[in-house]
């Protein structure tokens, strides 16, 4: 008898531990009747992520594959008309979303498909690592060193960027270069933005002390999905030359970027290709760089990366080359917060 007592009190306080989680469970139906009830994370780019229970990965499901999301939480949504409202969500109905706002009130009933996203990013943080080894006849090890720190809402972007490139041949140092960059991107509408960036390059091996670039431009983001993010700017900078030997250069330059990331094989292949290019009208040279690649997702924010950096400088001086390509195998962790 007294067995019995002590097993119902447990199952007594085990489900006062457990009610209030299950009462405060998000919930997503989908279109093939199947339930989902756990943590939305997020829902961005027609795609929701939620933590289910009794699972330990995320789920990430297609916005065309849902019929209901329901959350008793206050989480932000933002909607077509760009509208922020924080509430808990609801479903009156297979393929509509209603919102309850604490400061606002019951919201009336929209489409599912006006809303744009959940808990939106608020920032992203990517790191990349790689490089190789050689020991035998030759003993060589270069290691590359990336990371990008992105801020964005709906008006405002800040990036940061970072990179380091070093290797050794038999004791000897063949390759040491820095660059660091941040920009601010200011949207007037949808697609179209205007920049103000500073870029600051070194590299002792190509006989750049510092080059300095402080310039302000336009803009076009033609695309910014979960699938494909494409942009190009066209801008005039300040140009700042220092060089270890010869004569340095200061002028002004027209600056141009073009880029692209795009899942190629959904969930599966990534294909990237990212380009900035400085031109002097005062003696008709150029400097460019450009970083290409393909990026293939491993587990959670974890992928493997094989990349190809070209650097060229049509100017460049006697006895020195005006291109540089490196190969670079390596893996790259991706952080987003919301």
């Amino acid at each position: 008898m007294l067995k019995g007592r002590r097993i119902s009190v447990c199952c007594v306080a085990l489900l006062t531990l457990l009610l209030p989680r299950l009462a405060l469970a998000d919930e997503v139906r989908l279109k093939n009747g199947d339930h989902i009830s756990g943590e939305i994370i997020s829902m961005e780019k027609e795609l929701l992520v939620i933590r289910a229970d009794l699972v330990a990965d995320k789920i990430s499901i297609e916005m065309n594959d849902i019929d209901c999301i329901i959350s008793p939480r206050n989480l932000p949504a933002v909607f077509q008309n760009d509208e922020v409202v924080i509430g808990t969500l609801s479903c009156p109905e297979d393929g509509k979303v209603a919102i309850n706002s604490e400061s606002l009130g019951a919201l009336p009933a929209l489409p599912l498909g006006s809303l744009q996203a959940i808990n939106p990013a608020n920032y992203k943080w990517q790191l990349n690592v790689g490089g190789d080894l050689n020991s035998g006849n030759s003993n060589t090890s270069t290691v590359n060193v990336a990371t990008k720190f992105q801020v964005r809402t709906h008006k405002h972007r800040f990036t940061v960027d970072i990179t380091h490139n070093y290797g050794e041949a038999s004791g000897v140092t063949i390759i040491r270069n820095s660059s660091g960059s941040l920009k601010y991107d200011f949207f007037s509408g949808e697609k179209l933005y205007s920049y103000a960036q500073s870029l600051n390059e070194e590299d002792a091996f190509a006989n750049l002390n510092l080059r300095n670039t402080d310039g302000l431009g336009m803009g076009y983001q033609f695309s910014d999905t979960r699938k494909l993010i494409m942009f190009a700017e066209l801008g005039v900078s300040f140009f700042n030359e220092d060089v270890i030997v010869g004569e340095d250069k200061r002028t002004a330059a027209v600056r141009w970027a073009i880029g692209f990331d795009w899942e190629f094989i959904p969930k599966k292949v990534w294909l990237y290709h990212h380009q900035e290019g400085y031109y002097n009208n005062d003696d008709n040279s150029y400097v460019m760089k450009s970083d290409q690649g393909i990026r293939i997702p491993m587990r959670d924010n974890l992928a493997v990366n094989v990349e190809v950096d070209y650097r060229t400088n049509s100017a460049p001086l006697p006895g020195e080359k005006n291109n540089d390509t490196r190969a670079i195998i390596g893996l790259t962790y991706l952080y987003t917060a919301w």
